[in-house]
């Protein structure tokens, strides 16, 4: 049963509870919450962000849910590239190779 619920001039939605309080109360009557200002985070509705590089104030989506090209390319050369070139550096890191035929040599028992 989702109900709106219409936010007055002087009441604000508490950060932890969502329940509708006074704009200056310092602690949510519901929850018994303090309510700080947190940065990034704006009072009005419930998980509203603002941007601090714009300004834009709403409902945020996470980096990976909202991605755009560069970062999906970002982690495709991850995926791709970085992580095996990581694995074959940790494979072949004890490894020697012959200076005449370019094979990985093995230990002689001495």
């Amino acid at each position: 049963m989702n109900q709106t619920v219409d936010k007055g001039a002087d009441q604000k939605f508490c950060h932890e509870c969502g329940a509708l309080i006074k704009a200056k109360a310092e602690i949510c009557p519901k929850c018994g919450v303090r309510q700080a200002a947190l940065s990034g985070v704006v009072s009005g509705k419930p998980n509203e962000r603002r941007c601090l590089a714009c300004g834009n104030q709403g409902t945020m989506k996470t980096w990976l849910t909202n991605y755009s090209l560069p970062q999906a390319l970002a982690l495709i050369l991850l995926l791709f590239y970085i992580l095996p070139g990581l694995l074959f550096i940790a494979w072949a890191w004890g490894k020697y190779k012959c200076p005449h035929c370019g094979k990985v040599g093995e230990n002689v028992a001495a």
